[in-house]
């Protein structure tokens, strides 16, 4: 070992010798020079485990309720563990805004022929108002009193999780989960957990299975 060691020593430094010989006599006009370009990537929003790999059909499930004559209120978690909201920047922008709205402002809870809504504002959001459908039923939203973390040591300096609020058809469409404000890290991902969802449901909703689908944005 220690003969194969001197001698590529050796080698090494008679290649170095040679390449400086060759290079004293070499043109500049044979010489190249190599460019790579990198641009930024796009602003994305997944949900995501917590290994980082999408979930193909996330979904959250709220407190059960039984048949009530009076309202009631449930609730859920958007953002758990195994299924995260995860913010990515991988531009040279400090600035972004990720939001989540309903799949459409009609759109409602439904099952069957059943239905209530999620952005209705009347009654304290337990009743139907001067909005397009008949339904009551509202949706809040609380940002505020999740959990923020960086990934891969990115930091959380003027990034910032929203505000508390329920959604009111044509007013209030759309609700900010977190945003990135100047100064933010760039480059960076961010994920966003535990949520807090309360609906308020009107009195004597049937019973059944209600589903109602959210979309998650970001600019």
């Amino acid at each position: 070992m220690k003969i194969i060691n001197l001698l590529a020593k050796q080698i090494g430094t008679v290649a170095l010798i040679v390449l400086v010989m060759f290079a004293i006599k070499t043109s500049a006009n044979n010489q190249s020079q190599l460019n790579q370009s990198v641009s930024d990537g796009v602003k994305a929003i997944d949900i995501v485990d917590a290994g980082g790999t999408t979930v193909a059909s996330p979904s959250v499930s709220f407190t059960s309720a039984t048949f009530s004559f009076a309202t009631q209120d449930t609730t859920g978690t958007l953002g758990v563990s195994a299924e995260r909201i995860r913010i990515f920047n991988p531009t040279a922008t400090a600035t972004w805004t990720a939001s989540i709205a309903g799949s459409a402002t009609t759109a409602t809870w439904t099952t069957g022929s059943a239905y209530y809504d999620f952005n209705d504002a009347t009654g304290s959001g337990y009743t139907d108002g001067a909005d397009t459908d008949v339904y009551g039923g509202q949706l809040n939203i609380a940002p505020a009193g999740g959990t923020l973390a960086g990934v891969s040591g990115c930091v959380t300096t003027n990034v910032s999780l929203g505000s508390n609020s329920a959604f009111s058809e044509g007013s209030i469409d759309s609700i900010t989960l977190a945003s990135g404000a100047a100064g933010a890290s760039t480059f960076c991902r961010w994920d966003v957990t535990n949520i807090g969802l309360t609906q308020k449901m009107p009195a004597s909703q049937v019973s059944g299975s209600y589903a109602l689908n959210l979309v998650l944005s970001i600019i």
